[in-house]
């Protein structure tokens, strides 16, 4: 009876890690869609981008020159936060609050991908950027 317990417990703690591995990653694949700087006030730009997911590793585009700066780089994931490393070099001319750095909260459902990032605050500007993606 004892061995047959621990049989047991050792097939959940396997299961039980095989799915934690499979929730570290975002599905490789292509992923197209939109990103938007939503302002406190309403409006706000929309590009059309396309944002490569493979083994941890990144590389987006946009419609419009940086907006929001892609480029490429790495990531992981934490529950329900990215953490997105941009491994390219920005010049000074342009917002770089646009670049796809840092921690952003996602949501990832079948093939639909949401990535939010807010900044709320009396000395900065109010915004939220937002990433609808469709995994292609």
């Amino acid at each position: 009876m004892k061995k047959f317990l621990l049989v047991i417990s050792i097939v959940i703690i396997a299961i039980a890690s095989c799915e934690k591995s499979q929730n570290d990653k975002i599905p490789d694949g292509v992923y197209t869609g939109t990103f938007q700087r939503q302002l406190a006030f309403g409006g706000g730009d929309i590009a059309q981008i396309t944002i490569t997911f493979s083994s941890n590793t990144w590389t987006g585009q946009s419609d419009k020159p940086k907006y929001p700066a892609l480029c490429h780089g790495t990531y992981k994931l934490d529950k329900q936060k990215i953490v997105f490393t941009n491994e390219c070099a920005w010049t000074a001319e342009f917002d770089w609050s646009l670049i796809l750095g840092g921690d952003y909260d996602f949501s990832l459902n079948g093939d639909q991908l949401e990535i939010l990032r807010s900044s709320l605050g009396p000395s900065t500007d109010t915004w939220t950027d937002k990433y609808n993606l469709t995994r292609q």
